[in-house]
């Protein structure tokens, strides 16, 4: 079994780490213990020198607050809304918060389901034309997540309108625009929340919550 799984180890790691590793794998050959420490070695390795060429299809951004001054404080609930176990509506349904009652938005995330594809028709900065950006958590300000060239970076998408801020102008009604939202971006927003009786719990219905915005 352990022969086993370091031959699969050594295939996700790449044939560089497998030469790399061929005296130490012979060593461990007869030795369980140290068979285990060498595949862990190899996995986590090779992850960080391979990393994903893919954009994601899921992208959980925890800790995330998606609009310019979006903060996490003291909330008034606008309209009773249901408290979920978990950021899953699939959970156990725990209680709800009362209409007209302040509460404590603690924490949240905000998760992409579908990034937007966002393609280059004009050089700009470092992109040319034909370039794809992988567009993920709105920021604010025209700020966004983006995948571009295997990494994810926070950068400015001008002229593009998101799930929470509408841009204007738009891109038909400028000389500027360097890119156009060919594929809309699609992001649930969940909210940890504490209410005045001590309950605890999520809901994807933060619009049902006021006092969200710091900046007035």
């Amino acid at each position: 079994m352990f022969h086993s799984l370091l031959d699969t180890s050594l295939n996700l790691a790449g044939p560089g780490f497998a030469r790399r590793f061929s005296p130490g794998v012979k060593s461990a050959m007869n030795n369980p213990s140290r068979i285990l420490v060498l595949i862990t070695s190899l996995i986590f390795t090779g992850l960080n020198v391979y990393p994903q060429s893919t954009p994601p299809a899921v992208y959980v951004d925890k800790g995330a607050c998606p609009f310019e001054c979006c903060a996490y404080r003291k909330w008034k609930t606008e309209k009773t809304t249901i408290a979920y176990a978990r950021p899953d509506k699939r959970s156990r349904r725990i209680g709800e918060f009362k209409a007209g009652r302040n509460v404590i938005a603690l924490t949240g995330e905000v998760r992409t389901i579908t990034p937007g594809k966002f393609v280059v028709f004009k050089a700009h900065e470092g992109y040319k034309p034909g370039d794809v950006l992988w567009v993920y958590t709105p920021l604010g300000e025209g700020f966004y997540k983006v995948w571009f060239n295997g990494k994810m970076t926070d950068a400015p998408l001008d002229y593009m309108s998101g799930p929470f801020e509408q841009t204007v102008p738009g891109c038909e009604e400028t000389p500027d625009c360097w890119g156009k939202l060919e594929r809309e971006l699609r992001v649930d927003w969940w909210v940890k929340i504490k209410g005045p009786n001590g309950l605890v719990g999520w809901t994807d219905q933060a619009g049902n919550f006021s006092n969200k915005d710091a900046c007035g």
